[in-house]
């Protein structure tokens, strides 16, 4: 009852947002999602924002705006769907055309020190890599990262090449904490200034108190951990 009443005060602070295109890489368990936001003004953004969206009866998933114009008011998210989640069923339904329930949520802060910036991640945290980077200005935060995929995608060629900083690995039947950890190992990792870890919450904590406790790590260490 108390979950059923927050739900319904929560609802009455939602805007909707018009879908205006879903693209899927293959297999189909990655959407990109185009949607039409003309009541915020994305110029003013100087955080890396979260959308919280309604995905069911009583439901709620935050995501991460990754790419958006500021003229056009559109912004694309980035949605992994490989686990049974509420929002994996949810945008496996969603098309072009639908509208869409949403707010803001907790925003997650940019650097505030100038340096390089390292990414750590796995599919889920594609679109607050793509968000922190079209916020931040490559001359004075240098930035690169990995990305652990779980699924044999066939990584657009778009995504490559206007984003080659990221180095996407695609190992289906391997750990994301121990892979990004052994990547991490190859890397001088007191060369960085700012480390984002976001994705699934245990590999996020497990990832976070590892590189903390490391001593060469100089860096400030956030995390950011996504529900499916």
């Amino acid at each position: 009852m108390i979950k059923k009443a927050m739900a319904g005060l929560f609802d009455k602070m939602l805007t909707t947002a018009l879908v205006t295109d879903v693209r899927t890489w293959q297999p189909a368990t990655m959407f990109e999602v185009d949607i039409h936001l003309p009541t915020i003004d994305m110029e003013k953004w100087d955080t890396i924002k979260r959308l919280k969206c309604r995905v069911g009866e009583l439901e709620y998933r935050d995501y991460t705006p990754a790419l958006w114009n500021p003229v056009k008011k559109v912004c694309t998210l980035f949605i992994e769907a490989g686990h049974n989640g509420a929002g994996s069923r949810w945008i496996q339904q969603l098309k072009k055309g639908d509208e869409i329930a949403l707010g803001a949520a907790h925003a997650a802060q940019l650097p505030s020190k100038e340096g390089k910036i390292l990414c750590l991640g796995d599919g889920s945290a594609l679109g607050h890599f793509l968000g922190l980077k079209q916020l931040t200005d490559r001359a004075k935060f240098p930035m690169e990262g990995a990305v652990f995929l779980h699924d044999q995608y066939e990584v657009p060629r778009s995504i490559r090449e206007n984003h080659p900083e990221f180095e996407f690995i695609i190992q289906p039947h391997s750990d994301s904490f121990e892979t990004l950890l052994q990547w991490c190992g190859q890397k001088d990792i007191s060369q960085y200034s700012s480390v984002y870890i976001a994705g699934n919450i245990p590999m996020v904590s497990g990832l976070r108190k590892k590189l903390k406790s490391m001593p060469e790590v100089k860096a400030k260490v956030a995390g950011h951990g996504f529900w499916s």
